[in-house]
């Protein structure tokens, strides 16, 4: 009866552990398939987020390209030598010639430059510094500038650099020719197209193809490709020249590029029968997309590899558990069979009701420690949330994860996102005021709590208002997510949150003793742009430069920014350095003042650009004082001339500047007394050598100098209390009481000795000198 009690028990038994190991395997098969899925999405986000990160790089050089040759093409167009070949009526060719040279020669600095074209129809005077030759509307050796120029209108020029090939001067018909990104400056677009004047900057191509062969070599793999497209489809630089200028827009991929509403992103395609991957980042100026293809290939076997080694250790792990849960029934049965024919023992007997009890307590006690570590569990995952979800919106932020609809709204919900993210959002940037100085007046665990208790300030103050999240960022920033409401208007929510930030900088001051600065972002769709906003709000912080700390910049703030590019104020840097060259320190910081009010309204980067060069001009002007060991503030200069970005405010810069300033003139100054010092040294040494000489004066010394005379003796003077003549005087004499002392030389020969003559000059100095005249000394000297 007990063989048949049991034998049933052991059956379910081993069917309830085969069903647990057969669960546990297909579990494991589950979940390895959900890894091998997740590990070709990281793959692939992985690639994308390079890629991106690659294509931005070239995006920014080619603003950064695009900047430089603004600021060329002002250079040209001011340049005096430029107003002489286009308007000149006279065909002076010398003026001319000079003129072409001297242009040429300002272009020559920048490699970036590959020509430069002066147009005057209406004179039929065309120059190109390629050549350094004249020409005329017939013969110049690119007409297609000249067709470019004719047809120029507002909407060309929005479209510039213009893409094109450049024939060989020598040979037309030949068929080498050099890629160009081509600006045309027409004096007047308005102008008949026949008469029109332009100046034309002709930029080399190769310098970004360089740039996108270096970048392509750190992509894996050899079927990848950097492709640089305009807003029709044409390739306007690829790593390889043959196809400059080739038509695209007939590719699929091209075409859904070109119509994609979104700046960035990436989608699979089909190129020559293999799986691509398609990254791309646009540019507002130029209007080009830069894009990368990047074949499957070139991670997919590490993929497979994966999915390979999961089908085996799924099946290994199904075998072995298997056979386990064969023997495991067997041998676990039995304490699980005692434990429960004692548990029915203590329920159906009333003798052990003790027994009993005690058996009750122990399991209430398994069942206690059970819950209390469950609570732990949930404790733990509550206080591993936050830095899940910050590092989660983090990513997105910066753009290092891309997440679709579905996976959004899981990650919502397992996070703890209240914000619908596909709504009206705005990001609020909190930036710390004099962060160099929290960096090195607090530890890293004093930091963190600080940005922690700002960070609970701003959200108190701001959540009043708006529903928000808060993303702690790297080094001293902070954001501030809102959910804005459709119904808001502009300017109420940049009004409200002005009180709101308002208030919040004064508790912190009041309470944490810190600063900090605010930035607002525009209104964003969804949580896709959030990325773009960030770097947009970013760059609008660095305007804090101009407002100061404390302040509270808006989308508003940056209309008031004159967008045009200011040329740098050379008259008043060089007034600048004269006055230094003079020692006047008032008068330099005046024409610092003036230096820096012609600037005023200008972006951020001209800003610096300007103060950058002033500085390079400070170390070609001062270049031996600014590095000689006496200059005590060289630190101080390497971080303007070199980091001027560490600085928060300009009125940090200006006190900084004028430190440097008047260290500059100290070390002047000293370096004028030491030089002084010396010159009076070598003063006295000539005449200690060449007191002999009759002929040595004051003028003799002076051409030994190269000095003036005048200069020489005065500085003399100053130093000494007595003229040059009155201290050669004053040699001679010690060395002729000398001789007479220790000598039986005659008066004579120790007045040639002396460079001196017989003179009643003579006699009348000696007396005057030693108080008797030369005979009484003479006198007094045989007695002794």
């Amino acid at each position: 009866m007990a063989f048949l009690l049991k034998s049933p028990r052991k059956t379910l038994f081993a069917k309830m552990l085969l069903t647990l190991t057969i669960t546990v395997t297909l579990l494991i098969i589950g979940l390895s398939s959900l890894l091998y899925r997740n590990f070709f999405a990281t793959s692939l986000d992985n690639i994308n987020r390079m890629n991106t990160s690659i294509l931005s790089q070239t995006s920014y050089s080619m603003k950064y390209m695009d900047t430089l040759v603004s600021k060329f093409t002002n250079t040209v167009i001011m340049s005096p030598y430029t107003s002489v070949l286009l308007h000149n009526q006279e065909n002076d060719m010398y003026t001319l010639g000079e003129a072409l040279r001297n242009l040429d020669n300002l272009s020559l600095p920048h490699d970036y430059v590959y020509s430069v074209y002066t147009i005057n129809l209406a004179l039929n005077r065309i120059t190109s510094t390629e050549t350094g030759n004249f020409y005329t509307k017939d013969n110049f050796y690119d007409q297609d500038v000249l067709s470019l120029l004719q047809s120029t209108d507002m909407n060309t020029l929005a479209e510039m650099p213009i893409s094109r090939k450049i024939p060989n001067p020598q040979d037309v018909t030949a068929s080498e020719a050099a890629n160009v990104y081509t600006y045309i400056m027409p004096d007047n677009p308005e102008t008949k197209p026949s008469q029109r004047i332009a100046t034309v900057i002709n930029v080399k191509a190769s310098v970004l193809r360089d740039l996108i062969a270096s970048l392509n070599a750190k992509m894996a793999g050899t079927n990848n490709e950097i492709i640089v497209i305009d807003s029709k489809g044409t390739i306007v630089n690829h790593t390889s020249e043959s196809m400059f200028l080739q038509n695209a827009s007939q590719e699929p991929y091209i075409q859904a590029l070109l119509a994609a509403d979104q700046d960035s992103g990436s989608f699979k395609t089909k190129l020559g029968g293999l799986d691509y991957q398609v990254t791309y980042v646009s540019s507002d100026k130029p209007k080009w997309k830069f894009i990368s293809l990047t074949s499957y290939s070139t991670f997919i076997g590490t993929v497979d590899s994966i999915k390979t080694s999961t089908l085996w250790i799924c099946l290994t792990i199904l075998g072995f558990g298997l056979f386990l849960s064969y023997f495991m029934s067997r041998s676990l049965y039995i304490p699980v069979g005692r434990l429960v024919e004692t548990v029915k023992g203590h329920l159906t007997s009333s003798p052990q009701k003790e027994h009993q009890t005690n058996d009750i307590y122990f399991l209430q006690d398994v069942f206690t420690e059970m819950i209390t570590k469950n609570n732990e569990w949930e404790h733990k995952q509550r206080e591993q949330l936050p830095p899940l979800k910050n590092k989660w919106l983090q990513d997105i932020l910066l753009g290092i994860r891309y997440v679709d609809q579905k996976e959004m709204k899981a990650h919502q919900k397992e996070l703890g996102i209240h914000l619908n993210m596909n709504g009206k959002l705005r990001l609020l940037l909190l930036r710390l005021d004099n962060y160099r100085f929290f960096l090195n007046q607090y530890s890293e665990k004093d930091r963190w709590l600080l940005k922690f208790g700002l960070a609970n300030i701003a959200n108190e103050i701001v959540s009043e208002e708006f529903k928000l999240e808060t993303i702690y960022l790297e080094n001293d920033q902070l954001m501030l997510l809102l959910e804005i409401s459709p119904s808001d208007h502009v300017d109420t929510t940049e009004s409200t949150l002005k009180r709101l930030i308002e208030i919040a900088q004064n508790a912190s001051k009041q309470y944490m003793k810190l600063s900090f600065s605010a930035t607002l972002s525009i209104p964003v769709d969804s949580y896709l742009q959030l990325n773009e906003a960030y770097s947009d709000t970013l760059a609008l912080s660095s305007y804090r430069i101009i407002a100061g700390h404390g302040s509270y910049l808006t989308p508003t703030f940056r209309n008031s920014i004159n967008e045009t590019l200011i040329s740098f104020p050379e008259s008043k840097a060089k007034l600048l350095l004269d006055s230094l060259k003079l020692g006047h320190l008032e008068r330099s910081k005046e024409a610092y003042s003036d230096f820096i009010s012609q600037l005023s309204g200008t972006t951020y980067e001209n800003l610096l650009s300007s103060i950058m060069q002033l500085s390079f001009m400070l170390k070609t002007t001062f270049n031996i004082i600014l590095e000689s060991p006496d200059f005590q503030k060289s630190d101080l200069f390497q971080i303007i001339s070199r980091n001027i970005e560490q600085f928060e405010t300009i009125e940090e810069i200006h006190e900084n500047l004028s430190i440097i300033f008047t260290e500059i003139i100290r070390v002047m100054e000293q370096n004028k007394q030491s030089k002084h010092s010396s010159i009076i040294t070598r003063i006295m040494k000539i005449v200690e050598d060449q007191y002999r000489d009759k002929n040595l004066s004051l003028r003799l010394i002076a051409d030994e100098f190269q000095m003036s005379n005048v200069y020489l003796g005065k500085l003399f003077k100053e130093a000494t209390g007595k003229s040059v003549s009155e201290y050669i005087t004053d040699v001679r004499m010690n060395h002729i009481k000398d001789l007479l002392d220790n000598s039986n030389l005659s008066t004579k020969q120790i007045l040639d000795q002396c460079g001196l003559e017989e003179t009643n000059y003579f006699y009348t100095i000696f007396k005057k000198r030693f108080g008797v005249s030369l005979s009484q000394y003479k006198l007094e000297k045989n007695k002794t």
